[in-house]
């Protein structure tokens, strides 16, 4: 009987050490927002100049496919790297401001290397992605500055000339321009922030009014978004205006923008070959007595 009693324990002991759950292997554990964080340098202030993206980074430092999956945006690269062209992603620098993250990311090529300021609310909700830095060959090299008051100022440099934009970020995690400094000639035309970025739905295009007059569209993160920069001069350079966001779509022919930070709102009216624009309370944008109104003209690629 206690023979029985003895193998019965013994079966059932074996079966309970077959039945224990398996380790979860580390390629297939979730992750988590704090895992993602933890990926990234932390810091109060960071630089990245061009000529850093062409210096080589551990391999062994590279995003993995799920972290790229699960934590960055399928558009990241969009508009930056060829069709062709599947980029690697490294972890650059992570700096934290009350209720957002700003975290850069740098992608990689055998063209060259590019970083993004990809911005998320401190709950871990992806924002918006601003390309910040660039090194690749045969266009304008790009490099920025995140500084301790959260100001992001970017330095495009061309052959003839370099350009400071200094941008602040809104809660949505878009950029207003607030402040511009160049070298360019004065005959250089216009500098058209937004120019490289994709152009493939009908309305993307540069609008103008004149050689000082420009509204650019350029295709937003999603079809319902426009990505949008304005420019004007009046009574010979006395009265000027500029002003760069993100509007949405309001209709087929239609769209508007509305400034986080002041009663801005400007309504766009796009047809075949013309854009026109009314706007509400944009003075913080504009001199006092011009204003963002006026129709111009589709130019051809």
């Amino acid at each position: 009987m206690s023979r029985i009693l003895l193998l019965t324990l013994m079966t059932g002991l074996l079966a309970a050490c077959n039945n224990k759950p398996k380790a979860v292997n580390e390629e297939d554990r979730v992750l988590t927002f704090a895992d993602f964080r933890s990926f990234f340098p932390e810091g109060k202030v960071y630089r990245l100049n061009a000529d850093s993206l062409r210096r080589p980074l551990a391999d062994s430092l590279a995003f993995k496919a799920k972290v790229v999956k699960q934590f960055l945006p399928d558009t990241l690269a969009k508009g930056v790297f060829g069709a062709t062209e599947q980029p690697r992603f490294f972890p650059r620098a992570l700096i934290s401001r009350d209720e957002m993250l700003y975290f850069v990311v740098e992608g990689k090529t055998k063209a060259g290397s590019a970083a993004w300021l990809s911005l998320y609310d401190k709950k871990g909700t992806f924002l918006k992605r601003h390309l910040v830095a660039r090194n690749i060959s045969g266009k304008p090299r790009m490099g920025f500055v995140l500084d301790e008051k959260f100001n992001i100022r970017v330095s495009t440099e061309t052959q003839r000339s370099t350009r400071d934009d200094v941008y602040a970020a809104n809660p949505d995690g878009s950029l207003i321009l607030i402040l511009t400094n160049s070298n360019e000639p004065l005959n250089a035309g216009i500098y058209n922030p937004i120019d490289t970025l994709p152009r493939k739905h009908k309305f993307s295009a540069n609008y103008t009014a004149g050689e000082q007059n420009l509204v650019s569209i350029r295709d937003g993160e999603t079809p319902k978004e426009f990505q949008f920069y304005i420019h004007f001069s009046k009574d010979k350079g006395a009265c000027t205006g500029e002003l760069d966001g993100v509007g949405r779509f309001t209709s087929a022919t239609t769209g508007q923008f509305r400034d986080k930070r002041t009663s801005c709102i400007l309504d766009f009216k796009f047809s075949s070959s013309r854009v026109t624009i009314t706007e509400t309370g944009c003075g913080a944008y504009r001199g006092i007595k011009c204003f963002f109104e006026g129709s111009y003209t589709k130019k051809k690629k």
